[in-house]
């Protein structure tokens, strides 16, 4: 049996500028942190009845992969044209549809594991590219590229994508003592709502027809991105980091502002108010996690705020690793 572990991701900044319809003009730049919460992914041989049999949320049996109900795993066969005889098993930590990127992880560790089973070497980042076309050219969601490849190579990590959609990264972390202490006062909140990132997306100013509104947007979040990386460098001014998520935030509630997301706005001002120092609701579109930074001083009464509210709080690590596996 292979088993395949990939990490969730907490964007924090560029959000957006992944978008081939941006970066292919401009340039993309963002900012994305994995963290220890995983989508796993199970694969074994059926060496008996030549079947391919799919445990995800439903339950599927066949003998032609091309009648595979599950887009992703369908594609990702049909790529790397695995015959029958195989056992696919997927589950996660947290539930889909929460923001936190679990489609560009299941994809990167859905490819992981096959490339495993069949002898294939392929480093991470080179996956995470094959799930970024698999996601985008070939079953045409509207989503970027940074899912797959903060999942795929984990850590804290500065990415840039060039107009050729080549991406190039650093990793943050390394060496930053005070970045990892920084870390520790930032919590995930569950909104305890869901949504499609690829529907959400289609609802926002990228649907629209100007361009120039949408562009205008992006450049505000390419900035923020660049300032960030800044904050987030050994020698940053890491203090100053709590506002820049609630800039960030403002960025992409002009993309939508919808009703939940004005809900959500005046949560973060009042979670602010109570002694956070800035958040951000994370992902493309509405539901999911809103990130905080909050000193440890401050958190009973942050606690008592989730508490109130039916929210829960997700007390979160950095995953240093990105992709991860093993043999039984």
């Amino acid at each position: 049996m292979i088993i395949v572990r990939t990490p969730y991701r907490i964007p924090l900044a560029g959000g957006g500028t992944d978008h081939s319809f941006y970066f292919k003009k401009k340039n993309g730049n963002l900012i994305s942190a994995s963290f220890n919460q995983y989508v796993y992914c199970l694969i074994q041989k059926r060496p008996l009845d030549k079947k391919i049999l799919i445990q995800t949320t439903i339950t599927q049996f066949t003998t032609d992969s091309k009648k595979i109900e599950h887009p992703i795993i369908r594609e990702v066969l049909k790529y790397f044209k695995v015959k029958p005889g195989i056992e696919i098993t997927s589950f996660a930590d947290i539930k889909s549809g929460t923001g936190l990127g679990s489609s560009g992880a299941f994809t990167v560790a859905l490819i992981k594991a096959v490339s495993i089973h069949l002898n294939k070497k392929i480093n991470n980042k080179e996956i995470a590219h094959l799930a970024s076309y698999i996601e985008i050219n070939v079953l045409k969601e509207s989503v970027g590229l940074q899912d797959t490849y903060a999942s795929a190579l984990g850590s804290v990590r500065y990415f840039t994508i060039n107009k050729n959609g080549k991406v190039s990264h650093r990793n943050l972390l390394k060496n930053n003592l005070k970045l990892e202490k920084y870390f520790n006062n930032l919590y995930l909140l569950n909104t305890q709502q869901q949504r499609d990132a690829s529907k959400e997306l289609n609802n926002t100013i990228f649907a629209k027809d100007s361009e120039s509104l949408v562009f205008n947007n992006l450049l505000k979040a390419k900035e923020a991105g660049n300032r960030s990386k800044k904050l987030l460098s050994i020698d940053g001014d890491l203090e100053s980091f709590g506002h820049e998520l609630t800039n960030q935030w403002k960025i992409k509630f002009e993309r939508s502002p919808s009703s939940f997301h004005k809900e959500v706005d005046n949560k973060i001002q009042q979670l602010i108010a109570l002694g956070c120092t800035g958040g951000k609701l994370i992902g493309a579109g509405g539901g999911g996690f809103i990130l905080v930074h909050c000193p440890k001083k401050n958190l009973i009464n942050i606690k008592k705020y989730v508490q109130k509210h039916k929210l829960q709080i997700l007390d979160f690590e950095i995953d240093t690793l990105g992709l991860s596996s093993f043999e039984l």
